[in-house]
């Protein structure tokens, strides 16, 4: 978006813009992870179907992910970040209607699918609009609306819902329908790509070169370029490690009879955001290196020292620092992928990243499931102490190599 002797501005229109509709999105997002579970209890009268509701939720984002990315990669991400939200605004406006279990579960299905559209297209927008020298701060800062959404979003939705009458669930799903259309008609105002089809982040790109040979571009793998793949592994590997945390620590907490475990989360999302403001500057201006070892190990030793923790303070401590390499390694996987791919085909990066972290949470929720009924808590903690090992050993054998022949 930038000539090479213009300054370096991360704050344009489109990024900001691209931000807050994300923001909205996101909102909605965790609106309905806190609330739809109950809501579809009180349909049903059984747990079942309320895991059923975020199952598939999640299920079709995944599945979506990789066709919005290369269909954004072929005909432009603006149009499938339109498509995401208004896809949203309908499914939130069709929760009104969804009286019975198997039209909410087809509702839910179609939120998720353009949940799946948006979040992946809007980090393909965010990319081509931040400047290369600046992305992972860029990429840092963007995440920082997901941070917001989560912690704030589930507190207003509970608090509308109340006590679980279902007219306090139509109250807060037409305020979903108006914050998910708010983010649509804020994506129709992103104009980089009609103003400038030719320029796209890092410097300026002839036309024949976007729209023309493939040749001219890295070869690929069912549409992703091979430099995702081992930077994909490394995303999973932590978040599958990361799914003991999210999944597990509160029933770890009352099996200890640590008590509520609530502030953990707040103390963590503090570190978290910190770093995300704090350690892009550092990832751009001294290579990746620096922050992402020392982030992956502090998170297996935070990881590892979790069953031996016996009290809320002790829990409370290990958040913080854990929330700091979270928000530190993260961006800076992310950036490494951009950076290293296409800029043509960073739609396809953003599915890979963010599928990646799909397929990392549901796999480690699994997994861990079957190892703390099977076994205990310390082995649900080693194991994610492991993970998170592997993705190092990767990031510094397997990514070493990539670099080399990139």
């Amino acid at each position: 978006m930038i000539n090479a002797s213009a300054p370096e501005r991360l704050w344009t229109k489109d990024y900001v813009i691209v931000m807050i509709a994300s923001s909205g999105i996101s909102f909605c997002n965790y609106f309905f992870f806190s609330t739809l579970p109950i809501y579809a209890q009180n349909l049903s009268g059984s747990a079942v179907y309320a895991g059923l509701v975020t199952g598939v939720y999640t299920l079709a984002a995944m599945i979506i992910r990789p066709f919005s990315g290369i269909l954004s990669d072929q005909f432009g991400r603006t149009k499938l970040l339109i498509l995401g939200a208004f896809i949203c605004s309908i499914a939130c406006a069709l929760y009104s209607f969804a009286s019975g279990l198997i039209l909410l579960i087809a509702v839910r299905a179609l939120n998720g699918i353009g949940f799946g559209i948006h979040s992946t297209c809007a980090g393909a927008v965010a990319a081509d609009v931040i400047p290369k020298a600046r992305m992972t701060e860029g990429l840092g800062y963007f995440g920082l609306y997901g941070t917001i959404a989560a912690a704030v979003a589930p507190g207003i939705a509970l608090l509308i819902i109340g006590s679980g009458e279902l007219w306090r669930f139509q109250v807060l799903f037409v305020l979903a329908t108006m914050v998910s259309f708010t983010s649509m008609i804020f994506d129709c105002f992103i104009t980089y790509e009609r103003n400038s089809e030719n320029k796209l982040n890092g410097g300026f790109i002839s036309a024949e070169q976007i729209r023309g040979d493939d040749e001219l571009l890295p070869k690929t793998w069912l549409g992703f370029e091979y430099a995702v793949f081992v930077p994909a592994a490394i995303v999973t590997l932590l978040h599958v490690a990361l799914s003991s945390v999210t999944s597990f620590l509160t029933l770890f907490a009352l099996e200890r009879g640590l008590g509520n475990v609530g502030l953990f989360f707040t103390f963590n999302a503090a570190g978290l955001f910190l770093s995300r403001l704090l350690c892009g500057k550092v990832v751009d201006r001294r290579g990746t290196d620096i922050v992402v070892i020392p982030a992956i190990l502090v998170l297996a030793i935070c990881l590892a020292l979790v069953p031996f923790v016996d009290s809320l303070v002790g829990l409370y401590i290990v958040s913080v620092p854990l929330g700091l390499a979270q928000g530190a390694v993260v961006p800076a996987i992310y950036a490494l992928m951009f950076n290293r791919c296409s800029p043509k085909r960073r739609g396809t990066v953003s599915a890979a990243f963010s599928s990646a972290i799909d397929i990392g949470y549901g796999f480690g929720s699994i997994t861990f499931g079957f190892i703390a009924a099977g076994f205990n808590y310390y082995f649900v903690y080693w194991g994610a102490m492991l993970s998170t090992i592997s993705a190092l050993v990767i990031y510094w054998k397997g990514l070493a190599t990539w670099k080399m022949i990139s």
